[in-house]
């Protein structure tokens, strides 16, 4: 009669264990389906930055390698200010350069969207500030956003592209 009573007892917290199994498998697959929706906004806004070597970097030029003039916006104090401007680009070109064709064609498809995106990045300057030295480096970190938004702009995985931005500009 004794051992009845401990297989009952051992049954019990069996089936109690079961139970709570049970509903945790239930919670887990009614709440996955939103932590998946989660992951999928925060993949829209995140871009996959690996560490890239040296060798791994290839470099563009925009406008053939030529310093290109552009308008600034106005400013009374000087009406027909210009800025020269050339930039160049390093590129990841994946492990061992494997990715270097599909790089170089992505960016011969965008060329003409990344130099109109550096046009639009000056003519919403003025002369006084292209003029000061942390002008020239929010813009490289501004330019090297909106490349690797244009390069990733048709992708479901985003991943960082573009790597470093080498702008000279001189206003003038």
């Amino acid at each position: 009669m004794e051992r009845k009573s401990i297989y009952t007892i051992l049954l019990s917290i069996i089936a109690v264990l079961s139970l709570a199994l049970a509903v945790l498998i239930v919670f887990l697959f009614i709440s996955y389906p939103s932590l998946k929706d989660e992951r999928l906004i925060q993949a829209d806004n995140f871009i996959d930055e690996r560490l890239v070597s040296d060798d791994e970097l290839a470099e563009y030029k925009l406008f053939d390698g030529e310093e290109k003039i552009f308008a600034l916006k106005f400013e009374p104090e000087y009406p027909d200010s210009i800025v020269l401007v050339s930039v160049s680009i390093k590129c990841d070109t994946g492990k061992k350069r494997r990715d270097e064709e599909k790089i170089n064609n992505l960016i011969a498809l965008y060329q003409s969207e990344l130099e109109q995106a550096v046009g639009d990045y000056f003519a919403n300057m003025t002369f006084s500030e292209a003029k000061e030295i942390e002008t020239r480096y929010k813009a490289r970190d501004e330019l090297l956003e909106i490349f690797n938004s244009i390069l990733n702009e048709n992708k479901q995985i985003k991943q960082k592209i573009v790597y470093r931005v080498t702008l000279n500009m001189l206003p003038q």
